[in-house]
């Protein structure tokens, strides 16, 4: 027998970044460009500059939620029954798409029955991902489907017809691998799904543009025969907001994850890339007994060794600063999932703590980014270290350096005064001969030997002191 629903409709949760941290007054206003573009994306050069000044100016507001538009949504083109509804929510722009379909000729939302087998939801998907010109959240987004089932229906025939609504918008679909739990939220069953795309090769920006192309988060809520049209639309819009806060929230714990993998392969790299630094302080001391330093290379070691700290301190900055914001969002998720329990008595969403609570979701990558910076900041000390120790051996050369340049400048000093005393002594006991030069006179001679002379033995005097 064909299954059929009523009213099918797919709302979309979407997720940018604003301005994340490092960035530019470029890339944020190139940020809010590309949101701008998925809710005007149809207009001329000359509307959507304005539009994109109307959004712009909320770039620096503190406030924790921003409805963008002045009319709060807009609405799609006639005869499509959808709207796009923007807000900047503290450093993220969200997106809520709500689409269900055409309006029939009595200008009202098509409530007729639909057979799953022409596969509505597909094709609600479709147009929403044709309207946005087939962009994707930059930092993730949810798919919430819902309908009204025709007739009484038992558990297992309600999650047979949720299968077969998952499989219309998700390509690389496994109902097993996927299904995280179902339950009850207002008179209707709702079942989430995710599907998390692993082994995708790459790293950083190429490996989240495949990750958040590919990954698929899929709420699938379907009311009973007995719950009318517009009790079933007040139920959904009512939740709006709640779920636009939550899947935030959601969406940046797992962003934040995956970017943490990217910032840990670049900690090892660093560190991979300091070990000859290493061993080659750890033969300073033997080539200090040798007097073998040479102060440049030397100074190059540390120039080199400096832009590697810098790195490395970077990159572990941005560690903790995604560990911190998985920290945060995981408490907001659980208070905000609390507040919903609260706000729809009777329901069961017990599923939803899977993500917050389980071992193989938020919980786990909390603990692992917290397990890479324990393991990983050791090594900004190392290098603070080895940077010390070389700037230690710069500043011991050198002071030997100076103190040489000094000896050799006092005894010079020592020879040419005494060859200056010797020359006055000859020269008044010894005249030279009327209008002959005084550098091929006697005197001449036997003051500069007398100079020669003082300036070895001051030095021989000054290495036996110094000994």
């Amino acid at each position: 027998m064909t299954e059929q629903i009523i009213y099918p409709s797919i709302d979309l949760f979407l997720y940018d970044l604003k301005d994340g941290l490092g960035e530019t007054e470029a890339q944020i206003n190139e940020n809010c460009a590309n949101f701008c573009r998925k809710i005007y994306h149809d207009v001329d050069e000359t509307e959507f500059k304005q539009r994109f000044e109307q959004l712009l100016k909320y770039k620096n507001f503190d406030a924790e939620v921003i409805e963008l538009l002045e009319t709060r949504t807009r609405k799609f083109n006639s005869p499509l029954d959808g709207y796009y509804y923007p807000l900047q929510i503290n450093d993220t722009y969200a997106l809520q798409v709500d689409y269900s379909g055409k309006l029939n000729a009595n200008s009202q939302a098509n409530d007729n029955a639909q057979n799953l087998d022409n596969q509505p939801f597909a094709e609600l998907k479709q147009e929403i991902t044709q309207l946005l010109g087939q962009q994707t959240g930059t930092i993730g987004q949810t798919w919430l489907m819902w309908g009204k089932l025709t007739s009484s229906k038992t558990e297992a025939e309600i999650e047979e017809i949720a299968q077969k609504c998952y499989t219309q918008v998700v390509t690389d679909y496994n109902w097993n691998r996927d299904f995280i739990g179902k339950g009850k939220l207002g008179t209707g069953t709702i079942f989430e799904l995710w599907y998390c795309p692993q082994n995708l090769g790459g790293e950083g920006k190429e490996f989240w543009d495949k990750f958040r192309e590919l990954s698929h988060h899929v709420l699938i809520w379907l009311f009973p025969e007995n719950t009318t049209a517009d009790e079933m639309r007040k139920q959904v819009q009512s939740v709006y907001q709640d779920f636009l806060r939550l899947w935030e929230y959601r969406h940046k714990i797992v962003w934040s994850y995956y970017q943490s993998r990217y910032q840990k392969h670049s900690l090892k790299k660093e560190y991979i890339d300091v070990q000859p630094s290493i061993y080659q302080v750890r033969q300073l001391t033997e080539l200090l007994k040798n007097n073998n330093l040479k102060l440049n290379d030397l100074q190059k070691t540390l120039a080199d060794n400096l832009i590697n700290l810098s790195d490395y301190t970077i990159a572990l900055n941005y560690l903790e600063n995604h560990h911190r914001t998985i920290i945060l969002n995981l408490e907001n998720y659980k208070t905000r999932l609390a507040d919903i329990e609260q706000k729809y008595p009777g329901s069961d969403l017990e599923f939803l703590k899977k993500f917050s609570e389980g071992e193989v979701y938020a919980q786990k990558y909390q603990r692992q980014v917290k397990a890479d910076l324990e393991n990983l900041s050791p090594g900004l000390t190392l290098l603070q270290n080895l940077n010390s120790t070389i700037q230690g051996i710069i500043d011991i050369e050198q002071t030997k350096t100076d103190r040489t340049l000094n000896n050799t400048i006092a005894i010079a000093g020592l020879g040419l005064a005494t060859s200056q005393i010797a020359s006055s002594v000859l020269v008044s006991q010894f005249p030279p001969p009327p209008k002959t030069p005084f550098i091929i006179t006697p005197p001449f001679y036997v003051s500069i030997l007398t100079g020669v002379i003082v300036s070895i033995i001051a030095w021989i005097l000054l290495t036996k002191i110094r000994r």
